[in-house]
């Protein structure tokens, strides 16, 4: 158990340190399951954040998934067993619910049961809205809101939304990294595959499976659900999290921003203004990836065409947001994005 403790420290420091150790290794994955089944308080919690921390790796998940999934549903319907080892147990299931990606044909875990997870964990936290209790939560929505059905609940969950965004005060870089991917999947703001019909009729003959979005994000149903974030001060979140060093988690709120600040027709531009959204996106473009300052450019650049730039960009921030818009000219071959920042 020890040396598992171990692998779980070095899981949150380093997780590629930690992925490499385990790889293709069996006998960690054998002795995970057996710890699981182990009647100790301290033990279980032990394999079951091991298991928590191994399933964000994606190859990890489907190895872990199998007999896992079922020792961890069994712990959590356990009457005597903690609520710390439940919320880690929790967390665990939720990421291999996360694993398909969003495309229902590549669930390796029932349908529904993402949803079924998310009022498990929202039970838990009301019952103890303790700070480790919350971050862990975090991370379980992270994955749990690629799943449509989960981010329709989210949102129209006040007391949970304001338990995430009250949380976004001081920020750890963990927690700004998980509170970037629950917005990103809940603005609908990742990248998602163009299939075209011809291809797609192809994948059906060859009996392939091709990613299918759920009704629940259709254009209409992702209109309601941004209008209910920023009536909910997520705009302020992102803000509160600008300041990571990370440049994942950078891109990822640049994107949740393009989200919210592209969808129906810029009707929430003045309240992300009003939330910092302007400060935020010059400094998310200062340090990113190249994708990450497109997304917060673009951003800038349908500010500065919906709202009156002097009060968007007041004082020297007129002159700051130039540079972004200049960029996306040189580095783009979008016709949107040139029509946009021209």
């Amino acid at each position: 158990m020890l040396a598992l403790r171990a692998l779980n420290i070095l899981l949150q420091g380093s997780f590629e340190a930690g992925g490499d150790m385990i790889k293709d290794n069996a006998e960690i994955y054998r002795v995970v399951s057996k710890l699981l089944c182990s009647k100790n308080s301290t033990i279980q919690q032990t394999a079951a954040e091991s298991v928590a921390l191994m399933s964000s790796d994606k190859k990890m998940c489907y190895n872990l998934a199998g007999q896992n999934f079922n020792l961890l549903k069994t712990l959590y319907k356990a009457p005597e067993v903690d609520d710390a080892v439940k919320l880690r147990a929790l967390v665990g299931m939720s990421k291999m619910c996360a694993s398909s990606g969003g495309d229902v044909n590549r669930n390796i875990i029932a349908e529904g049961a993402g949803v079924r997870i998310f009022k498990q964990i929202r039970q838990l936290l009301v019952k103890n809205p303790t700070e480790e209790a919350r971050k862990w939560v975090i991370e379980a929505l992270a994955y749990l809101t690629i799943d449509a059905e989960v981010k329709h609940d989210l949102v129209n969950d006040e007391e949970q939304m304001k338990i995430i965004c009250d949380f976004s005060s001081d920020p750890s870089p963990s927690t700004s990294y998980s509170l970037s991917c629950i917005f990103m999947n809940t603005t609908n703001s990742y990248d998602q595959p163009e299939v075209q019909p011809e291809m797609q009729r192809i994948a059906e003959y060859a009996k392939q499976s091709v990613p299918k979005a759920h009704e629940l994000d259709s254009e209409e149903s992702l209109k309601t659900r941004i209008s209910l974030l920023v009536a909910n001060g997520v705009p302020s979140v992102l803000s509160a999290c600008s300041s990571s060093d990370s440049e994942r988690t950078r891109e990822y709120l640049a994107r949740s921003y393009f989200g919210i600040i592209s969808n129906d027709e810029g009707k929430h531009c003045g309240a992300v203004v009003q939330q910092g959204g302007t400060r935020a996106l010059l400094n998310l473009f200062g340090e990113n990836t190249a994708e990450g300052k497109k997304y917060a450019a673009h951003s800038i650049a349908k500010i500065a065409i919906k709202m009156n730039p002097a009060l968007a960009f007041s004082g020297q921030r007129a002159m700051d947001a130039c540079r972004p818009c200049i960029s996306l000219i040189e580095s783009t071959n979008e016709n949107t994005s040139w029509y946009t920042t021209v």
